[in-house]
């Protein structure tokens, strides 16, 4: 086993952290773009209904000539076989330019569960 100072082993930690905080603060390449719409001056934000549920936004900038379509992906929470409620499970991202005609969000249900409201007894 290898012997160290306590300065090298500091050293060491040091650098870890550096390293594990810079891969951290990257951000992916759609991050970005999505960052970029939503803090643009002149975004234009269009939530899209489908029953009084949101299904998605359209989120466009034409000062950055860029536009980007949130689409949710839903589970549907049953109670004796009827919904009750939808739970967002996660987001879908379709990107695209200010003027380029991108599909509109639809309704996605990617699966169900049972929702169990029972009280159990204590003893």
């Amino acid at each position: 086993m290898a012997e160290y100072t306590i300065q090298e082993l500091q050293e060491m930690l040091h650098n870890q952290i550096e390293t594990e905080t810079s891969q951290s603060a990257i951000l992916s390449d759609l991050e970005i773009f999505i960052d970029n719409v939503s803090s643009a001056e002149d975004l234009e934000t269009t939530p899209i209904l489908i029953n009084n549920i949101i299904v998605g936004n359209v989120l466009k900038s034409n000062s950055l000539n860029k536009q980007c379509i949130e689409q949710r992906h839903y589970i549907e929470e049953l109670e004796k076989g009827e919904i009750v409620s939808r739970a967002v499970s996660y987001v879908t991202y379709i990107t695209g330019s200010y003027l380029d005609t991108l599909p509109k969000p639809t309704m996605q249900v990617i699966g169900t569960r049972q929702k169990d409201r029972s009280v159990l007894k204590g003893q």
